[in-house]
């Protein structure tokens, strides 16, 4: 919505509380908070993990792709970041100093996506489509592709 009115957005938590900067570890190696791996879901382990791929790819932190990632989505957004230290906030700085290419991204975008779940999925099922639209939906003329 906010590319369809040209909308700036701030995104909070860029960084995902932490866990895209790669300190997490699903090893238990990192900063010593394991304990925090059974709290943390499958799908957010996953994205951390494309992120740190990534991240050794450019030669870069994770949390300078992290925030990178966010930088260069289509539209106007800018990632708040919440450094408590000036080595973080120079850290988180480094993100400028290199752009993400479209196959990066692209990973990214793909090991993040949601899942919509319901009620999408139910209304996007040929059966309810026929019924919402009478037996007509496939004749139809989707303006929006």
């Amino acid at each position: 919505m906010a590319r369809a009115f040209d909308i700036g957005v701030t995104s909070w938590g860029a960084l995902g509380s932490g866990i895209l900067t790669g300190k997490y570890k699903r090893d238990g190696s990192g900063d010593g908070r394991a304990a925090l791996w059974g709290q943390i879901e499958e799908k957010k382990l996953a994205i951390a993990d494309e992120v740190v791929k990534i991240a050794e790819e450019v030669g870069r932190k994770p949390s300078q792709v992290a925030l990178n990632w966010v930088r260069q989505q289509p539209g106007v957004l800018l990632p708040m970041i919440g450094a408590r230290t000036v080595g973080q906030l120079e850290d988180n700085l480094g993100c400028l100093e290199f752009t993400l290419t479209n196959d990066q991204m692209q990973r990214l975008d793909e090991t993040s996506q949601i899942e919509l779940g319901f009620p999408h999925d139910f209304l996007t099922s040929d059966q309810i489509r026929d019924v919402v639209y009478g037996g007509i939906y496939s004749q139809l003329d989707n303006h929006r592709g």
